[in-house]
């Protein structure tokens, strides 16, 4: 049993980690159904350094672009909020609230319904400003809410401001990196004197992660050549109901 739940979570944190759908949702409900308590630090690291890596991985090329056009910058300054702010709640302990599944589902619901509002937006930018990284920053930080979803919210955030959406989406896996990586330092962190840490299921996270990721950024890029994030705002709604009904 404990290993079909690594291979689940594992599974669920690589495809929905870079989708608008929020994974903490999907982790947090499936946990609750199924009374997953065991391995939850460990599931969690695993699972966010076998993200990073995709998204390094995949965003090599986009590196070099960001790069070349000095946008690495912006990036790095519309993860600072959220790392910043994240960082200090988790330090003071105020982060319980995170597995409130009322929260969640009403997170999803809203979050669902911006992003659609966000996508009806005509104009088309495809050049990132500083001012753009400084609204996509403090906007991010709402991805500290359990059911938001960090991707959904940078990408909200920059079809609001009119930002084609494939811009969006790189846009939003480079604001990841340092996301991703702020958080496997404070989870390495939380572990380092552990004395039963499992080195083999914590690789099988990360392998697992790593490539459910992949193939889900991949997936994500074709799909936005041909249709729009309203599929992801239908989605993140009806999530939201089930998981109001189920709490019912």
């Amino acid at each position: 049993m404990e290993n079909i739940q690594i291979f689940i979570y594992s599974i669920i944190q690589g495809i929905t980690e870079f989708l608008p759908v929020s994974s903490s949702a999907h982790l947090y409900f499936i946990q609750d159904i199924f009374n997953w308590e065991d391995n939850a630090l460990l599931l969690a690291i695993g699972a966010h350094l076998g993200t990073f890596l995709a998204v390094i991985a995949f965003n090599r090329k986009f590196l070099i672009y960001f790069k070349e056009n000095h946008l690495l910058p912006f990036a790095l300054i519309a993860s600072l909020p959220v790392i910043l702010t994240g960082g200090l709640i988790g330090l003071l302990g105020y982060d319980s609230f995170k597995s409130n599944l009322y929260i969640i589902a009403f997170a999803c619901i809203v979050g669902g319904v911006l992003l659609e509002l966000s996508d009806n937006k005509k104009k088309n930018k495809n050049e990132i400003i500083f001012k753009d990284s400084i609204i996509v920053g403090v906007f991010q930080i709402l991805a500290l809410i359990p059911g938001m979803s960090r991707s959904g919210t940078v990408i909200t955030a920059m079809r609001f401001l009119g930002i084609n959406r494939k811009l969006s989406i790189t846009f939003s896996l480079l604001t990841g990196i340092p996301v991703l990586l702020a958080a496997c330092v404070f989870g390495i962190y939380k572990i380092a004197n552990l004395s039963n840490l499992n080195f083999i299921k914590l690789s099988f996270i990360v392998i697992i992660s790593f490539f459910s990721a992949i193939i889900t950024i991949h997936f994500f890029y074709k799909w936005i050549e041909k249709f729009s994030f309203r599929i992801f705002s239908i989605y993140r709604v009806l999530l939201g109901i089930l998981i109001l009904l189920y709490l019912i």
